[in-house]
């Protein structure tokens, strides 16, 4: 009897030893890495990671994450320390492969802090600071800090800049839905201390909004109207005298 139970032990030991070497053979080598959604940064995952084409997959697998699950969690939770990875997941897909697939924050609005300008997205998260001004990001005049860093939440540093950050979402939705280029036009947004912005457009007219009121809703007014009137028009819009937004021609 103990015989039988020492040569059932010794048979599992064999098949768990034959099953570790094929697990471990070079068969299961890593062919290749697909990227998915955003190819930025790409050279740097692979040289910053220490993931080699060649290098056994389930060993890496097994020494930085799961293989059940077939994902990179050390590898994952290293990249989302980058301010500028807004998502990451790095997975296994097949045998050989492993697929990337990430989204990099863009810098969609900016402020001004003594010589620089300080880029952040709509969630509010310092990306990137430079001397010069992207085009492609609504210059918000008014923001007062004492200090920044990247990855800093600026929303949590001024109230009105949430729903700016709204207006500005609901705005890039309404050109995409109607083919429309009015975010493109948008000279700067200044936030005044009455807890109004005012809004200067393709420097010919300024909107003076009350951001107490429904964001949504006053931004689809407003660009509405925007596609609709002459683009001769020059004046101001007031959307805080009444329910009404209030035309003023310029003198």
């Amino acid at each position: 009897m103990r015989a039988k139970k020492v040569k059932i032990i010794l048979i599992a030991l064999f098949l768990i030893s034959c099953t570790m070497a094929v697990f471990l053979s070079p068969y299961f080598a890593l062919k290749s890495i697909t990227l998915k959604d955003d190819a930025v940064h790409f050279a740097t995952i692979l040289q910053n990671e220490d993931i080699a084409i060649g290098e056994n997959l389930n060993l890496l697998l097994l020494s930085k994450g799961n293989i059940l699950s077939g994902h990179l969690i050390e590898i994952e939770d290293n990249l989302k320390k980058n301010v500028s990875f807004k998502e990451i997941s790095i997975m296994r897909s097949g045998m050989n492969d492993l697929q990337i697939s990430f989204i990099t924050r863009k810098p969609a609005m900016c402020f001004g802090y003594q010589d620089y300008i300080v880029y952040f997205d709509y969630d509010g998260t310092i990306i990137d600071t430079s001397y010069l001004k992207d085009e492609n990001a609504i210059f918000i005049k008014g923001v007062s800090i004492d200090y920044f860093y990247q990855g800093l939440n600026i929303l949590t540093c001024n109230y009105m800049l949430d729903d700016i950050s709204l207006l500005c979402q609901e705005i890039e939705k309404y050109d995409v839905s109607n083919y429309t280029s009015i975010r493109t036009l948008i000279n700067n947004i200044e936030i005044k201390d009455t807890g109004s912005i005012v809004i200067r457009y393709d420097n010919r007219l300024e909107i003076l909004i009350k951001m107490t009121n429904d964001v949504k809703y006053i931004t689809n007014v407003m660009c509405s109207i925007l596609s609709s009137m002459s683009q001769n028009a020059k004046g101001y819009i007031d959307f805080t005298i009444s329910n009404t937004p209030y035309f003023t021609p310029a003198s």
